[in-house]
């Protein structure tokens, strides 16, 4: 049984890491936390600052399975990149849940731009949660 968990690189992203880690240890599930990069040549850089951003929240990054991916486009697909690939990493897992943050949006940012994260609802065949991400969080 395991729980999804796809974050960005930003530190409002505790938050989302908080509530997937207290899901999994709670359901007794394994924690996969992935984040997209845009590519392959900043995946280094991308690991060792999400590695960080985990670890604030989570001692031991021995109970967590890191996936940092770079992003593929398909343009055959009705997502957003970013969404695509963490759906594509959903169906190669299977996840019980999905755990994603989303960033409050006003007035005409809710009609017009699409988030990651409402992506990921619409078009997952796994439960997502959704967690208020806190954008510039205190590190």
């Amino acid at each position: 049984m395991t729980i999804l968990t796809a974050i960005d690189a930003d530190p409002g992203c505790k938050e989302v890491i908080e509530t997937a880690h207290e899901l999994a240890t709670g359901l007794d599930m394994e924690l996969v936390i992935t984040h997209v990069v845009p590519e392959e040549s900043g995946k280094e850089e991308a690991t060792a600052e999400i590695q960080e951003i985990v670890q604030s929240v989570i001692d031991d990054l021995d109970t967590v399975d890191l996936r940092i991916i770079p992003e593929q486009t398909h343009r055959d697909l009705p997502t957003g990149r970013t969404a695509n690939n963490i759906l594509q990493v959903a169906e190669e897992l299977d996840p019980d849940y999905i755990v994603i943050g989303s960033r409050k949006r006003t007035g005409l940012g809710k009609i017009l731009l699409g988030s990651v994260s409402k992506l990921v609802l619409a078009n997952a065949d796994t439960p997502v949660v959704t967690v208020e991400q806190i954008q510039d969080a205190e590190a």
